[in-house]
């Protein structure tokens, strides 16, 4: 049986765009479930809104099965929208976003189940508070890998489930988006491309209500990074030798991620739902399920 680990990373791909192809994010796949057909879904790729942005198409980069290669698969984003094949959140402020992947043959992936994505009811349930150590797989830059992809493990906790929103600004390609969103607080860093990560909890000890247990716990997805939170923004710093220019906001060391029941009402769409409906009664090629 395949480390925790591993199954929990093999759910990444990495996105790129431009020419030549320049990484621009993380995403993971999300499995759709077929009725009546046991361990088999629709493949769905989950990232952040703002990674997908202006692009008029992507690419995914996959490994492969013969596990000593990757392989890119174009998405043109235009036509997955025409053929609604493309979805986020009603809400704009939301940074979300979902499109469908055919499945190919040899490419290799783990697809996270759907029944594993927290709702507000799981956090209840299964007392999921500040002090719970998370991870997530993530791009990193400097090193993608060659033979396979290699996303890096990041590990951190929940630093805050505020009850309020908060206040929000940034941009989707040449938008920007000015809103107030629950959001959670991590205590880790987003690095570059992190952004559209999953956000796992960690399957091991934790405290649940009073009781220290030992794990056992199922790795539910709680989130997908957005970015890291600023610090206070400096002032515009003008010496009068060369010309004025604003300071990079500081790093909290605070991430914030999207919560995952924003993934579910995405899911949930009636748009979303009747495509799939349409897509399972032609029979469409899925392959099963292994992250459970």
């Amino acid at each position: 049986m395949p480390h925790i680990v591993s199954v929990i990373s093999d759910t990444v791909i990495f996105l790129f765009a431009g020419n030549p192809p320049q990484p621009i994010g993380t995403a993971f796949i999300v499995g759709y479930p077929v009725p009546g057909r046991a361990e088999t879904y629709v493949p769905l790729i989950v990232t952040a809104k703002h990674v997908v942005g202006d692009h008029a198409e992507i690419l995914g980069r996959f490994s492969t099965q013969v596990g000593t290669s990757t392989a890119f698969v174009l998405y043109e984003l235009q036509s997955l929208r025409r053929e609604g094949d493309y979805w986020e959140h009603p809400d704009d402020g939301v940074d979300i976003a979902v499109f469908r992947s055919p499945h190919y043959g040899e490419t290799k992936y783990v697809a996270f189940p759907r029944d594993l994505i927290a709702t507000r009811d799981t956090l209840r349930e299964e007392d999921i508070a500040q002090g719970d150590r998370i991870v997530f797989p993530a791009l990193l830059v400097n090193f993608m890998g060659s033979a396979r992809n290699f996303p890096v493990l990041r590990n951190g906790a929940i630093a805050l489930l505020p009850d309020e929103k908060v206040p929000m600004q940034y941009n989707v390609g040449a938008k920007m988006i000015r809103t107030q969103q629950e959001v959670l607080l991590l205590d880790a860093t987003s690095i570059p491309r992190a952004s559209g990560a999953p956000i796992f909890l960690w399957p091991g000890p934790r405290i649940k209500g009073n009781t220290y247990i030992l794990g056992g716990v199922k790795p539910h997805l709680l989130g997908i990074m957005h970015g890291f939170y600023p610090a206070a923004p400096r002032d515009l710093v003008d010496v009068h030798i060369v010309a004025a220019t604003k300071m990079y906001a500081e790093n909290s060391g605070i991430a914030i991620a999207f919560p995952s029941w924003r993934l579910d009402e995405i899911l949930k769409r009636d748009d979303l739902k009747a495509r799939m409906d349409k897509l399972i009664a032609s029979d469409p090629l899925t392959v099963p399920t292994s992250a459970a």
